[in-house]
């Protein structure tokens, strides 16, 4: 057997990298130290101020590297990249295109899915998302003048969205006043599991099998996640068969892509991708649509700007019809400023290098080796985003019109991730967060509930971004009242 001590000096000597480039000590010896800083949900703040110190490229483990100049972007995720997804997804659930490594596997299952998040697909999609914030709007005005948990409302919509448009049918989340369904317990749960065998797999399995009914359940979470998919796919057939008029994704799916002849995945691969898609779109959405009602309230001015502009555009009498809000420039640069300062994945997103290495950002890189690079840091670049902790919604206004920034801005934007990994459900989730926003701030006025919410939405993240308090305490009451 070989002694952990033997392990640090081989892992001193023998690594790869130069021990020229920075980071802390620790990092040349193991890469059990970062272990404990994911435990903490302070990974993505760690990495970021280890840039600010040590520059653009960081160490992290004997075989691990962090990168954030806007040189290394293309050539870890851009269109040709030579690097690979790391076998660090595997732990996210079952098998689908997102854990998926071998690029060829990946572009042949994208194909089969991606027509399905077309933008004539969502435009379809549109009444389902009107009819849930119909409910989210029924659900503040039952509560006006008093302490709303902003952070549960926004997650039981992104909730119901999801599962009316992936999987045709309603989790109920509105039913219970309150309340939120099983199934959120399990995926809360299914998160902390699927972590937990990132960081401490053996211990995990240990865990398993140890006859404690209450431990098997939690560390079964993931397969009720999977089961509520499963059990969905098949109500659906039972009671629309195979080809449907109905208005979800889940029809789109199962017909595959007549405009180029794409036929549908297997029942099992279907229940597993639109699962996933469930649960990467529910907490993602939710927790972007908390953070902009949050900044909202830390500035009132924009919140007042925004109401201006929603009523001068006539989008309450267009039914805030995405059609009438996607164009709104200072709504999209509320929205661009959240998905920059809150990004829903603000920590790495790894791969590996293949063959003998590549070139990223000037230096090169041995094969096999670990790389990423975070959107909390990227974003937050002040050569590109000047003032770049300031919520600054001008940064995306030009004029009157839209500004999709600089180059290099859009560059350095990896909230969606980049490339062919680039994530197929953004144009659904700034879709929910618009007319979300449309909606809520034309009807309501909004605030902190106390200083108490400062300290509910700090950041903290376990690979998705987490309010460190859970919740987010805000105050709505009616507009129109002054």
């Amino acid at each position: 057997m070989v002694s952990s001590s033997d392990k640090l000096t081989s892992n001193l000597l023998l690594s790869p990298i130069p021990a020229t480039v920075p980071g802390p000590v620790i990092a040349r010896l193991t890469k059990k130290w970062i272990l404990f800083v994911d435990l903490s949900g302070s990974r993505a703040r760690t990495i970021h101020d280890l840039h600010q110190k040590y520059g653009p490229v960081v160490r992290m483990a004997p075989n691990e590297l962090s990168f954030a100049s806007l040189q290394s972007v293309k050539a870890i995720y851009g269109p040709g990249t030579t690097c690979i997804k790391s076998s660090a997804y595997d732990n996210f659930g079952r098998q689908g295109m997102f854990q998926m490594q071998d690029p060829a596997q990946h572009r042949e299952r994208q194909k089969l899915i991606a027509h399905i998040f077309a933008p004539s697909s969502l435009q379809q999609m549109e009444p389902l998302i009107q009819g849930v914030l119909h409910k989210l709007v029924s659900a503040i005005e039952k509560r006006l003048g008093k302490p709303v948990d902003a952070l549960h409302w926004c997650r039981m919509t992104a909730l119901d969205v999801s599962g009316e448009i992936l999987l045709g049918k309603s989790f109920g989340a509105f039913a219970a006043d309150g309340d939120a369904p099983a199934y959120v317990h399990h995926l809360d749960n299914a998160y902390l599991v699927w972590s937990l065998f990132g960081l401490a797999p053996l211990m995990c399995k240990a865990l398993e099998r140890l006859p404690v009914k209450s431990l098997q359940q939690f560390m079964a979470a993931g397969d009720y996640v999977y089961k509520y998919g499963d059990d969905a796919l098949k109500e659906y057939l039972k009671l629309y068969g195979r080809s449907s008029t109905r208005r979800s994704l889940l029809t789109k799916i199962l017909a595959g892509d007549p405009s180029t002849g794409t036929e549908s995945l297997t029942d099992r691969e279907i229940s597993v991708e639109v699962s996933n898609l469930v649960f990467a779109a529910t907490d993602t959405t939710g927790n972007t649509m908390a953070y902009a009602l949050y900044r909202l309230c830390c500035h009132q001015e924009w919140q007042e700007e925004l109401r201006a502009e929603l009523r001068a555009s006539g989008a309450k009498a267009a039914g805030f019809s995405f059609q009438s809000l996607q164009s709104l420039p200072i709504l999209n640069g509320i929205v661009m400023e959240t998905l920059r300062l809150h990004p829903a994945a603000p920590s790495a997103l790894p791969r590996i290098t293949t063959g003998k290495g590549c070139d990223i950002g000037g230096m090169w890189v041995p094969g096999k080796t670990l790389v990423s690079m975070q959107a909390f840091t990227t974003q937050r670049n002040p050569e590109y985003f000047p003032d770049p902790d300031t919520f600054n919604p001008n940064r995306w206004v030009s004029g009157n019109e839209i500004s999709s920034g600089s180059p290099n801005m859009r560059e350095m934007m990896l909230v969606w991730g980049k490339g062919t990994r680039a994530c197929l459900g953004q144009h659904m989730a700034t879709m929910e967060i618009k007319m979300l926003l449309g909606r809520i701030v034309e009807r309501f006025r909004i605030k902190l509930a106390g200083l108490k919410t400062h300290d509910e939405m700090e950041m903290t993240d376990h690979f998705t971004l987490i309010p460190k308090g859970q919740r987010c305490s805000l105050v709505f009451s009616n507009a129109s009242a002054g």
